[in-house]
């Protein structure tokens, strides 16, 4: 079930929050054991999807349902922040988190793709014909 620009940009802001608040709060108890430092670093990377998906939907209502997001400004911007919240509960979260982002955006990637993708026409094939 779809929602407007505006309710998905507030969804995913206030869920990015709580995903901050949470990991900030609970960095301590992550940062013990291996398997919980994999786990921070998959919240960091569930933090990156939702603060992308914040910005999208931001950049959607201020500019219009064409505009997309783009690789530099708007992943960049959202990886690194979400890298830094890894990075300060511990550096193997860092890695994960990076791993587990680039997995999640070339999923997000393909949806979009087969939900706004424009298909193309068949291009048909052009043969020469050779000479006797």
């Amino acid at each position: 079930m779809a929602v407007e620009s505006k309710v998905s940009l507030a969804l995913s802001a206030v869920l990015a929050i709580t995903v901050l608040a949470a990991s900030q709060l609970f960095k301590v108890q992550l940062a013990e054991t291996k398997s919980l430092t994999i786990v921070a670093g998959i919240l960091s990377s569930l933090f990156f999807m939702l603060t992308l998906t914040a910005i999208g939907n931001l950049e959607s209502v201020m500019f219009g349902k064409g505009y997309e997001i783009q690789l530099i400004p708007e992943v960049a911007f959202s990886l690194l922040v979400a890298l830094g919240l890894a990075a300060s509960i511990h550096r193997v979260s860092i890695t994960v988190c990076f791993i587990s982002s680039l997995v999640i955006l070339y999923f997000m990637n393909s949806i979009s793709q087969q939900k706004y993708a424009i298909p193309e026409a068949p291009q048909t094939k052009v043969e020469k014909k050779k000479r006797k």
